[in-house]
């Protein structure tokens, strides 16, 4: 049955033998201060393991080589920040213990300075090999997400998906919300010069806001419990992307799956119909943004059930 509805790091130092990340990065020289501060902290807790040098030859020998930075070998990414956590919580099954109770805050940073200086400095990578294009098949981009207006802030966890038609669509992941649909060209991967420090850079043109990029959760229990959109996965092997995730209540229950798609109507009209294919444990109350047209929220039954919001579109094109 169907209810459709239309609405008008101890450091980086690991002895993990994770490979290097191959990503086009820029590395920036840090400051000499920094890099001289982390030099003492670095021969006192890291050269005896990783050696003076920082090639992974130190004094004290595991079954797991140490990493060799001057390889340009890091677990969890080559920014400051990145070597700052590794530093700070260790990696979990390898002799790298975590340094947080050790180390201050601003030791950790100023060892991590130092020890990204012993890898050689990579090619900058060109505009060009930044940018992400969608041919033939949708793509996804995951990484921190720009605030859409100067009113809110920016979504360290967001998912874009882009489509074959060139409409992409902005997703906050924390609680699985559709925030804007953008046409145009897709994605500069701007955060790879920070290792995702950096939010995405969203090339194309914002053609539907939904509440102001800052809707609230969609789905309730019947009985009006706010129920949390817990992302499982994207798909990219159809037509369209999809985002599949479980509605789960505040006890813990999974009370409905939740596969979702968006696509684009043909016609005299573009609108934008965001599909939901929802397999229900129980009923559930789907709550549409408030510049639809529905007064009251539909209740889908136990079951299986498509729904379908449809989106105006403002400002788009044809090119």
């Amino acid at each position: 049955m169907k209810y459709p509805l239309i609405l008008c790091i101890p450091l980086a130092l690991t002895s993990c033998s994770t490979e290097p990340e191959k990503e086009p990065v820029t590395q920036s020289m840090e400051s000499a201060s920094a890099i001289q501060g982390g030099e003492e902290i670095y021969m006192l807790y890291c050269a005896q393991c990783h050696g003076a040098t920082g090639d992974g030859n130190g004094v004290l020998k595991h079954d797991r080589p140490a990493r060799s930075f001057i390889d340009g070998g890091y677990s969890f990414g080559n920014t400051v920040h990145a070597i700052a956590k590794t530093t700070a919580f260790g990696i979990p099954g390898t002799p790298m213990p975590p340094f947080i109770d050790m180390l201050s805050a601003e030791q950790m940073e100023s060892v991590a300075a130092y020890i990204r200086n012993f890898a050689p400095t990579l090619a900058e990578a060109s505009e060009d090999e930044k940018e992400m294009v969608v041919t033939d098949s949708p793509l996804v981009a995951r990484g921190m997400l720009p605030a859409i207006n100067p009113t809110l802030k920016l979504h360290p966890r967001g998912i874009v998906i882009g489509n074959p038609d060139r409409f992409s669509y902005e997703y906050r992941v924390d609680d699985v919300r559709l925030l804007s649909v953008r046409q145009g060209r897709f994605v500069l991967r701007a955060d790879w010069g920070e290792r995702g420090g950096a939010p995405l850079e969203l090339l194309g043109r914002v053609v539907v806001l939904v509440d102001n990029g800052d809707p609230d959760g969609l789905f309730t229990t019947k009985d009006g419990e706010a129920l949390h959109a817990k992302l499982k996965s994207t798909n990219t092997m159809h037509d369209y992307g999809e985002i599949s995730y479980n509605l789960v209540a505040q006890d813990g229950r999974v009370v409905a799956q939740v596969m979702e798609t968006c696509r684009t109507t043909t016609g005299t009209r573009t609108l934008i119909e965001q599909v939901f294919d929802i397999q229900a444990n129980e009923s559930v109350l789907i709550n549409p943004p408030s510049n639809t047209d529905v007064s009251n929220a539909p209740l889908v039954p136990v079951g299986n059930h498509s729904f379908i919001i449809t989106h105006a579109i403002y400002g788009g094109d044809s090119k």
